[in-house]
């Protein structure tokens, strides 16, 4: 069963009321989903960036759900141990739901039929030595044959590559706006933390408001106030940009929840395997993916309905 990190933010009426409720993202249809798709596309990206990087095969990455388009680059050369962009399969879909991206795993083994037409299975090794091929060097292209730490940072890839593209545009704005060029870089630089940390925050304390749980609620310290006021009037000149970073970070939030199949609930599982050296058995996981696929429509599509 091929491992999948779904992107879950759903387009619709839980999102919008999220969103718009906290006065970040103010858009029409047609940009939200404009934007939304270069933000899945950021962090579908970073899983994909990832998992080339720790040597893992990508079986394929898509952009939203029921592909209208797919694309398959030409079959790759032969080279022994490393992935190749021409791996994958490239998709987009009409459905702005989300995304996911999709790694190859290590077959158990390989079913075939003998001479005498009984359905036989073969250790996957011999069937590589039987076919010439080095089961070493396969070995190394699969995720489930990754370390923890290598599968962790695969799942929470995605998360930090929208952190990061938010990160970018805020210190962009921050830096050319009217009180930030004339405040230092470090005090840019804090600035900036602080408005990503209030956009977080924000929407955080609205998902929790939804539940009946009122925690906090976010506000700007007296040390930035005027940075982040100039800040705010240079990045509404430039609507479609900014909602690039804040649609990143209620991406990041949403994703980084540890409940599955969020990123972060994968991410937890690979968590306690770090700490306990065992993964968790396949039935605890598919346990753990129904009920958190239940808390995730209950909260995210079902309350957001009733309120």
């Amino acid at each position: 069963m091929e491992k999948i990190k779904i992107t879950f933010l759903i387009y619709g009426l839980f999102h919008k009321k999220i969103v718009n409720s906290q006065k970040i993202l103010n858009m029409g249809e047609l940009v939200y989903i404009f934007v939304l798709a270069i933000v899945v596309t950021i962090h579908e990206f970073g899983h994909y960036f990832m998992a080339r990087w720790m040597g893992v095969r990508v079986k394929k990455m898509q952009i939203f759900f029921f592909p209208f388009y797919s694309f398959k680059p030409s079959p790759p050369q032969q080279l022994r141990g490393k992935t190749s962009w021409r791996d994958t399969i490239y998709s987009f879909g009409w459905l702005p739901f989300g995304g996911y991206t999709s790694f190859e795993n290590r077959p158990t083994g390989v079913q075939f039929t003998d001479q005498y037409g009984q359905r036989r299975t073969m250790d996957y090794d011999t069937y590589l030595r039987l076919n010439g091929q080095s089961a070493s060097a396969s070995r190394d292209l699969y995720y489930n044959t990754k370390p923890a730490w290598k599968r962790f940072l695969i799942s929470i890839a995605g998360v930090l590559f929208n952190l990061i593209t938010a990160f970018l545009i805020y210190l962009l704005f921050v830096m050319v706006s009217d009180a930030g060029s004339s405040s230092g870089f470090w005090q840019s630089l804090s600035a900036t933390m602080e408005f990503i940390c209030f956009t977080v925050g924000n929407t955080l304390s609205n998902i929790l408001s939804m539940l009946g749980i009122h925690l906090f609620e976010p506000v700007i310290s007296t040390d930035n106030y005027d940075i982040i006021l100039s800040f705010w009037t240079t990045a509404e000149a430039h609507p479609l940009v900014k909602h690039i970073a804040d649609l990143s970070c209620v991406l990041a939030l949403i994703n980084i929840l540890p409940i599955p199949p969020l990123d972060g609930g994968q991410a937890t599982f690979e968590v306690y395997e770090m700490i306990t050296g065992k993964e968790p058995s396949e039935g605890f996981k598919r346990g753990a993916y129904i009920v958190g696929s239940i808390i995730f429509i209950l909260v995210f599509w079902i309350l957001p309905m009733i309120h």
